[in-house]
């Protein structure tokens, strides 16, 4: 059946606008739609997209959602159109092919910076090859390279001072069929900012986002992201984040993970140099028949960086999610700190989790740890809330919610930490 919606997604892409492109597509017909038997992707089946049409269009846009401690939104991508604010704030310029640029004036400076980058390496990595790879390689590539087949231009988001306030790029999830995009975020050397990407959408949209992010911080950059996924409960999405820290660079992360039916996210992260560092936090919150996927390969390249991973989860009723937390230390890579935990919290006999923490360590002198827990509510707590007067209900709603605090209290914005555990709660499953 995979084939049958291989077929039908090849079909869809536009002509192929250039080598890039038609290599891509080519590389995607080689390889075809993986399956159980690629590891990436044993807990996470392509079935509920094999009606899928992808070429039934968009349904009607949601205005954009109001969200406190924000202030303002870059850019909103909905219905294949991109739409930039109207100003920028110093030191940000954002292009994009399906709008007029706006900005701080260099927009058609950054595209010759970013053509000349780009310039002799093509987007594809080297694996992409069709020819002479393994099949199962090839297979866990393939949203990869149908974006790129798919989606010729990209988002970019310059950044080349430091800036102030938090700002969104909301994509909303209005496709009953398929839509992709590429977005690059670049963090200029001794630049900052903090930025929420924000997926949201209609209940009615049943179509599949594929998109591609590439984020790069340079020497002395700092950015922090937030992503909260809150799109509408038929959505489907696939999305591979590629994030590369250099010297001095810092990353933090928060992932919100609450709506759709069914989302995967591949975050390859690379910490590339001396003193770059990475703090990784995410709370999945699922419910109903709701499936979710992270995928996390973190990257220790160089010696002398550090990072932190917290990831939580909780799911009830018939829901799932699965967690692979992937950190490995090059062989070299001597004084590296690593840690990651992930917790898990199971509210129904039928919910699933599925959480695998892993290191791979080919360096001396280094300090690193990992551990999972899967469990349901602490029956003492729950006993002690009760004995209080608190009716069962909302004690389970009150530990439940305490549970993926410690992934909120890692946003510093107090008006926004505010706002998006409001989201948490209303997305936050109901004790069976």
């Amino acid at each position: 059946m995979s084939s049958a919606l291989a077929d039908r997604l090849l079909a869809a892409l536009p002509a192929a606008a250039g080598a890039d492109a038609a290599a891509a597509r080519a590389a995607f017909a080689a390889a075809g739609l993986p399956d159980r038997k690629v590891e990436a992707w044993r807990f996470s089946t392509l079935g509920g997209m094999e009606s899928l049409d992808p070429t039934a269009g968009f349904v009607d846009s949601l205005g954009l959602p109001e969200l406190s401690g924000i202030a303002g939104t870059l850019v909103e991508c909905a219905g294949g159109q991109d739409v930039l604010a109207d100003t920028l704030p110093d030191g940000v310029t954002v292009v994009s092919a399906a709008a007029a640029p706006v900005g701080a004036g260099s927009a058609r400076e950054l595209v010759a910076t970013e053509t000349e980058n780009d310039r002799g390496q093509s987007p594809l990595p080297q694996s992409a090859a069709p020819h002479g790879l393994q099949s199962r390689t090839a297979r866990a590539q393939a949203f990869r390279w149908l974006a790129h087949a798919g989606a010729a231009e990209e988002l970019q988001v310059d950044v080349t001072a430091p800036v102030s306030g938090i700002w969104r790029l909301a994509w909303q999830h209005n496709t009953a069929g398929l839509a992709q995009s590429r977005c690059r975020v670049r963090v200029r050397s001794g630049a900052s900012i903090s930025l929420v990407e924000h997926h949201f959408g209609s209940d009615v949209a049943a179509g599949l986002a594929n998109r591609l992010l590439a984020i790069e911080v340079e020497d002395g950059a700092s950015l922090t992201w937030i992503r909260v996924q809150e799109t509408g409960a038929k959505a489907q999405s696939v999305q591979h984040s590629d994030v590369r820290v250099a010297a001095g660079g810092r990353f933090a992360l928060v992932a919100l993970e609450l709506g759709g039916l069914w989302s995967r996210h591949t975050l390859a992260l690379d910490l590339a140099a001396a003193g770059s560092e990475a703090r990784v936090a995410g709370l999945v919150a699922l419910q109903g028949r709701q499936h979710h996927d992270t995928q996390l390969s973190l990257a220790h390249s160089a010696g002398g960086a550090s990072s932190r991973t917290l990831w939580k989860a909780i799911a009830n009723q018939r829901a799932r999610s699965v967690f692979n937390g992937l950190i490995t230390v090059a062989p070299g890579a001597d004084q590296t700190e690593a840690h990651l935990k992930t917790s898990n919290l199971l509210l129904s006999p039928h919910a699933e989790i599925d959480t695998k923490p892993e290191l791979v360590i080919e360096a001396d002198e280094v300090v690193c740890s990992h551990g999972a827990t899967v469990g349901q509510l602490d029956d003492r707590a729950l006993f002690y809330l009760r004995s209080r007067g608190i009716p069962e209900a909302q004690a389970r709603q009150m530990l439940t919610l305490a549970f993926g605090g410690e992934v909120l209290s890692a946003i510093d914005s107090p008006d926004l930490r505010a706002a998006l555990a409001e989201r948490v709660s209303t997305h936050l499953p109901q004790s069976a």
